[in-house]
């Protein structure tokens, strides 16, 4: 199967949309043929950009979230920097979602363990090196969705962001990026993005600061209506019928904790602090996994379910083809499959996701 073959057809006939201002971008792609980067690429126009998309057919395209006024200038202090869009990525690949057991394997270099589910470290001898073999299935987009439309609410109610300049996109694999293009947030140092991306993860918080002492126990002091985390806690309290409950200290401090971590927005901070980062380009396709990079309407991305999202970033064709692959995923995408033999028919895309993926993975026929 010439995937390679796929991708310049899906090219030819679905144009790439351009980055605002993509004069001022660089890119940068990598090829079926080659794993290095090729970087410092500039286009005047969209059209130039799609000539070279079509007649190179990278497997990743990227863009920089940075506006340079020499994009194409081979030394990172020579682009001239003129300021960059905050990008969130939130990526499932680091939250322990319940399905991965059901399509995540990892073995031990060290000592040949071997199981499913996610594993920083091997539970037998205590080596970090380790070999994963992890997929995707509807239920970690699920996931990436809740994370991606509490960071939205977040943006938008705590720190005043329009909805109109927050660009929800599918990434075509793990998760979601939320582009930020507000002009007043372009020109923001990296310490001054750490700051932000802190708060929507909810460091720093002190629980001693939001509780007060009511006779020999201690009550949380803040309403539903406060703004800030004051009142995004005390509603996460309200959850769990706890609002106006008096506790012991520790007790209390330990509830408010949870009631964060439920709240918070699990994103990368490294990418929004990043002012020079390549960012995948929305509208290519993903090069391990054939997927399309969706961008979405908040609109669109609060009315649609994982289910709904992976369909519509489907992008090759749904011809049925016959897969060999020695260890089938239990659920990848949104398909079930059972541990019984090697051979199965899928539709091609899937096929496609899976010999990106698995080296033990072919396609033997077509139809």
């Amino acid at each position: 199967m010439d995937i390679q073959g796929l991708f310049k057809e899906y090219y030819r006939k679905n144009p790439v949309p351009p980055p605002p201002s993509i004069e001022r971008r660089e890119f940068a792609f990598t090829t079926f043929s080659s794993s290095g980067m090729i970087r410092h690429i500039s286009f005047k126009n969209p059209e130039e950009m799609n000539r070279y998309i079509i007649e190179r057919i990278p497997r990743h395209a990227y863009y920089s979230t940075a506006y340079y006024s020499d994009p194409s200038a081979p030394e990172m202090e020579d682009k001239g920097w003129q300021g960059a869009d905050m990008v969130f990525d939130i990526d499932v690949d680091h939250i322990d979602t319940p399905c991965k057991p059901l399509h995540d394997t990892w073995r031990c270099k060290a000592c040949g363990a071997h199981g499913r589910g996610l594993a920083l470290k091997c539970p037998v001898c205590g080596s970090e090196s380790l070999e994963r073999q992890t997929w995707v299935c509807d239920r970690c987009i699920s996931v990436a969705r809740e994370e991606a439309l509490k960071l939205i609410d977040i943006l938008e109610e705590d720190l005043g962001i329009s909805r109109s300049e927050m660009i929800p996109v599918f990434s075509g694999h793990r998760g979601f990026h939320i582009h930020v293009e507000d002009k007043a947030l372009i020109d923001l140092e990296q310490e001054a993005r750490r700051e932000i991306a802190d708060y929507v993860r909810g460091l720093g918080i002190d629980p001693d600061l939001y509780i007060e002492r009511t006779g020999d126990l201690y009550k949380y002091k803040y309403p539903s209506t406060a703004p800030g985390w004051r009142g995004r806690i005390a509603m996460h309290l309200a959850l769990r019928g706890k609002e106006d409950t008096p506790l012991p200290r520790e007790e209390l401090k330990k509830l408010i904790m949870e009631c964060v971590a439920e709240a918070r927005a699990n994103i990368d901070e490294k990418v929004t602090m990043d002012v020079k980062r390549l960012i995948r380009l929305p509208g290519t396709l993903h090069g391990k996994t054939g997927l399309k990079v969706l961008p979405l309407t908040i609109q669109q991305l609060e009315a649609m379910d994982a289910a709904s999202i992976i369909e519509r970033a489907v992008a090759l064709p749904d011809t049925p083809v016959s897969v060999e692959m020695e260890e089938w995923p239990r659920r990848v995408l949104g398909f079930t499959f059972s541990e019984d033999g090697s051979k199965k028919t899928v539709p091609l895309y899937l096929a496609v996701y899976l010999v990106l993926n698995s080296p033990t993975a072919r396609i033997l026929s077509i139809g």
